[in-house]
This record gives structure tokens, C-alpha cells and sequence, in this order.
């Protein structure tokens, strides 16, 4: 008989990954219904998109779990230890909920700018500013624009480089310049990821927010395996 292509240990990993990656959706939709109750209390409804587009910025620490399912250059499963993730995660951890916090500061800020001058949030913070009107479409298009772009940035400084680690690990530098190099030479594919991965966030919580549940664990682990798919066949064209 043919050795048996995963090992069980493989096979185990990599329904522990899928159900993490489950796990980890539940809990950003939790906090998400959570954060719109409490907007919907203080009126403040059209904010909910600028928490949306927030959530973007943690796809890299999801993307963690997901590293039972790399494939090496002979299209194996790579070989993991869920005590490699656990050293890891503290660290990533921090740096998202960073960004996480320095997003919604400027979002609030141009909530209460441009679209609720007289918001609870403006009374709060004491923001001023003599523009009049309301600009929620403006508001909503912009926090689409800024999704894709996090997107994107998740995925080149963050999905990418941790994936390139896995698989060569070239150093902190070399895996974030490799990461670049590859982005660049594949623009049209991670930028379409990168819109992939917008509306699967946006959309759903938005308007269908249950839908959350099915398509976004789907379509980051699509995503994720696409782009070790395609970095495999691009380091074998070199």
C-alpha cells in the first residue's frame, strides 16, 4: 500500500487549525455585535463601519493558525507546533491591538468632523471644527477605501512575511523584503485578495451579519492557501 500522504499528526493539526480559525471568527463577531449595540445606544450607528474596517487589521494574528496548512517546495505539509504559534502570538498580539487603537482615534476624530458635528463623541473629546453638513457617504466610501488598503497592508506586512518564515525564514528583514518583492511582482493577485478580504469583512457585518460566520473563515483560508500556493510556484520559476 502507498504511504499514507499526511501523517496523522498533520491530519490532527489541521483540524485544530480550522477550528481556530472558526473559533477566532466567532470572537471578532461577538465583539463586533457588542461594539454595535453600544454605538446604536449613544446614536452613533455610521461609526460602526470604522470598527469594521478595524477588524481588517487583526486578519495576520488570525492567519497564525493557519500554518498547519503550509506546503513546502515538495508539496508536503509542513511539520508545526502549536507551542511555535502560542511564542508568537503575545508578540503580534500587541502590535495589532496598536494599530487597532490608532485607527479608531483618527476614525473618531473624523466622525466627529465630518459627519456628526454635534455627536456624543465630539462632546467627549471636545473637537471643534467649523465644517458643517453631513458627509456619511463620503464617510462610508472612505472607510471602504481605507479597508482595502488595510487589507492589503495585512497582507504584504503581515500574512506574508510569517508565511515566508515558515517556509525559508530569511530573517526579520529578509522575510519582509521578500514578502515586498513578492507583493510587487504579483500586485494585481494580492490586490485582489486584498479587496476579497474587504468585502468579505465589510459586507456581511454590515448587511448580512450572520453571513460573517461562513464566508469569512472560508475565504481567509482560500486566501491563505492561494498565496503558499503561488509563492511555491513563483520560487520555482526563479
Amino acid at each position: 500500500m502507498p504511504e499514507s500522504r499526511n501523517p496523522p499528526h498533520v491530519t490532527s493539526n489541521k483540524f485544530i487549525s480550522y477550528g481556530l480559525v472558526f473559533f477566532a471568527t466567532i470572537v471578532i463577531f461577538f465583539i463586533s455585535q457588542v461594539i454595535q449595540f453600544y454605538l446604536a445606544a449613544y446614536e452613533l450607528d455610521t461609526m460602526y463601519i470604522s470598527f469594521c474596517a478595524g477588524f481588517i487589521l487583526f486578519i495576520p494574528l488570525v492567519s497564525l493558525v493557519l500554518h498547519p496548512l503550509l506546503l513546502n517546495k515538495d508539496g508536503k505539509q509542513e511539520t508545526f507546533h502549536f507551542s511555535t504559534l502560542l511564542a508568537n502570538i503575545g508578540l503580534v498580539c500587541v502590535v495589532q491591538f496598536l494599530c487597532f487603537l490608532i485607527w479608531m482615534t483618527d476614525a473618531i476624530a473624523l466622525y466627529s468632523m465630518y459627519v456628526d458635528q454635534n455627536s456624543f463623541l465630539a462632546k467627549v473629546f471636545d473637537i471643534q471644527t467649523q465644517t458643517r453638513g453631513d458627509m456619511t457617504f463620503e464617510f462610508y466610501c472612505f472607510n471602504f477605501a481605507l479597508a482595502w488598503l488595510f487589507a492589503l497592508l495585512s497582507l504584504v506586512i503581515g500574512v506574508l512575511p510569517s508565511l515566508i518564515a515558515r517556509l525559508h525564514n530569511y530573517g526579520v528583514v529578509g522575510d519582509f523584503v521578500t514578502a515586498f518583492s513578492f507583493a510587487k511582482k504579483h500586485k494585481f493577485v494580492v490586490g485582489g485578495y486584498a479587496m476579497l478580504t474587504a468585502v468579505t469583512v465589510l459586507l456581511p457585518l454590515l448587511y448580512a451579519k450572520y453571513l460573517f460566520l461562513v464566508v469569512f473563515p472560508v475565504v481567509l483560508v482560500v486566501i491563505f492557501t492561494r498565496l503558499n500556493k503561488t509563492y511555491l510556484q513563483s520560487e520555482l520559476k526563479q
